[in-house]
């Protein structure tokens, strides 16, 4: 039995490796437990063929560049750690089926220039619009980095002003609700609904207006980053910084449950049947669907039961690598999707692509309207692949999460048909992509997903939705928002199924600033920007 830890840490995502880092700077001896051979949850790389490198989740980061973690290198991950960034001028762009498209520049003028090739009325609505969405990320930015504030409190607080109102009606409106309401081009709308939807909730889902704010605040406030070496990075930068405050990490060690006695989490059981124990805490990342499992007997039956109808997301993805013989050359040319980040591929109806979203939602494989999304970070990044004649490329694809025609497993005989379904739909874009290019291939279906991680069940990789109902104070539910498990104490929770959750937020800032309020600690011992 090993007892010489302060805080236990169950699973070694980005977010438990976030809260991790800033208590073991704090001065907590922190020991994490990861059950896979790689920390990092989703952010990873694989290397699927010599000298390609590839990031089978996380591939383009936004939202944790807003972050102190990063932007003010709280814990040292440039400075000390050697974590190295490169840009993107354009952080998302849109190919039509038609030859033409758009490119979301950081620049606003640049977009607003693009959008005016479809409407001029429409590209002064996008500037005032844009400009409205930055003016209010500093608000979301800060409220993403701290513990969240009761849902209740919060929208009181939004509504004493014009522009917290008008944040708080497009809180609980769908994406598709403001841009029917803001622009006359199908081009625009399918443009941002695209790229809304990458936060794996349907255009049309209500409750997913904020989603459109936040990501024009950040697209026109940031670059799109990309970390030097593949995701990887990102984590090994934070296990340096965790071992350097004299963390330990374990890999390879699967923790069965979560010990508690009287009423305390004083360790935990792991598989093989040893025992860890704590002194101050454990950190786990529980998927809420899971609190029975890693808590047996241990919460009331009532939370248990709220907990599992926690809604996962709209759909889920399936995920190809591609190790390429020479980079794709587009029918629309060249220019100036190379300056983008990512690039969608999608047909120019606008009613097709809203409603292919049912499909999802039905367990159903689209077999029309499929709309690839590719991000060639070795165009920026070339330690990523061999040669600059090589391209290392991510080709991305929204899915059903369980399938009507088999459920889940149902994975195993449909996804390498729906894989080569969406290589065929990109290389219609392309003059000269065909199978002989392909010097690697590995895919990856929601059920690979749901087995990667315990928190992305079902194959969901944002853990849990991301509508207004299941964010802020109310994520994933009120009872377990402030990271904690009623009646049972010193155990705290991390994950992308808590605030602000989903995609690489460094979420975990807002866990390990909680741990220590509640222990009283001085804050700016870990945090320089409170």
């Amino acid at each position: 039995m090993s007892t010489n830890h302060d805080v236990v840490v169950v699973g070694a995502g980005s977010n438990s490796l976030v809260a991790a880092a800033y208590l073991a700077k704090a001065g907590k001896k922190v020991l994490l437990l990861e059950k896979n051979d790689q920390c990092g949850g989703g952010v990873v790389s694989i290397e699927i063929a010599p000298g390609f490198i590839h990031d089978p989740h996380a591939s383009g980061y936004y939202l944790c560049i807003a972050s102190p973690a990063v932007k003010d290198d709280e814990l040292g991950l440039a400075s000390k750690f050697g974590l190295q960034w490169k840009t993107w001028k354009a952080g998302f762009a849109t190919i039509f089926d038609s030859g033409d498209g758009l490119v979301a520049y950081g620049d606003l003028d640049r977009t607003c220039q693009d959008i005016a090739k479809y409407s001029h009325k429409d590209a002064e609505t996008y500037r005032r619009f844009a400009k409205e969405c930055v003016a209010l990320l500093p608000l979301l930015s800060k409220s993403a980095a701290t513990p969240p504030l009761p849902t209740g409190p919060f929208i009181s607080m939004l509504d004493s002003s014009p522009g917290g109102r008008r944040l708080v009606d497009m809180m609980f409106m769908s994406v598709y609700d403001i841009l029917e309401n803001l622009f006359e081009s199908d081009e625009v709308r399918i443009h941002l609904c695209k790229w809304c939807a990458e936060a794996m909730e349907g255009p049309d889902v209500k409750g997913t207006g904020v989603t459109l704010v936040n990501l024009l605040g950040l697209a026109h406030s940031y670059d799109g980053h990309i970390p030097v070496g593949g995701s990887r990075a990102v984590t090994n930068a934070l296990i340096k910084c965790i071992e350097f405050y004299g963390g330990t990490v374990r890999t390879n060690a699967t923790v069965k449950q979560v010990l508690i006695s009287g009423g305390k989490a004083t360790g935990v059981l792991m598989a093989d049947g040893e025992k860890i124990m704590a002194r101050d805490a454990v950190l786990a990342n529980i998927h809420p669907w899971r609190l029975e499992e890693y808590l047996p007997g241990a919460v009331d039956p009532a939370i248990v039961s709220a907990a599992r109808g926690v809604k996962l997301s709209n759909h889920g993805a399936l995920n190809q690598q591609l190790a390429l013989s020479e980079w794709p050359q587009f029918k629309a040319g060249m220019e100036p999707w190379s300056e983008a980040l990512c690039i969608e591929y999608v047909r120019k109806d606008l009613t097709g692509v809203r409603k292919v979203f049912d499909k999802y939602r039905y367990g159903e494989i689209p077999q029309t309207h499929l709309s690839p999304l590719t991000i060639m970070n070795s165009r920026k990044d070339p330690t990523r692949a061999p040669s600059h004649d090589h391209c290392a490329m991510y080709l991305y694809h929204f899915a059903p999460k369980v399938l009507a025609d088999g459920g889940l497993d149902g994975w195993k005989h449909h996804g390498k048909a729906f894989a080569d379904a969406i290589w065929e739909e990109f290389k219609s874009y392309c003059t000269n992509m065909d199978d002989s290019k392909i010097i690697a291939r590995h895919i990856e279906t929601p059920l690979d997903h749901h087995h990667h991680s315990n928190n992305m069940m079902h194959g969901d990789i944002f853990g849990i939705g991301t509508t207004a109902g299941q964010l802020l104070g109310r994520r994933p539910l009120v009872e377990l928002a402030q990271y904690k498990v009623p009646g049972v104490d010193a155990l705290y929770l991390a994950g992308p199924s808590q605030h602000p959750g989903g995609t690489v937020t460094f979420g975990g800032r807002a866990t390990a600033m909680r741990m220590m309020m509640d222990w009283k600690m001085d804050l700016k011992s870990a945090f320089t920007v409170l």
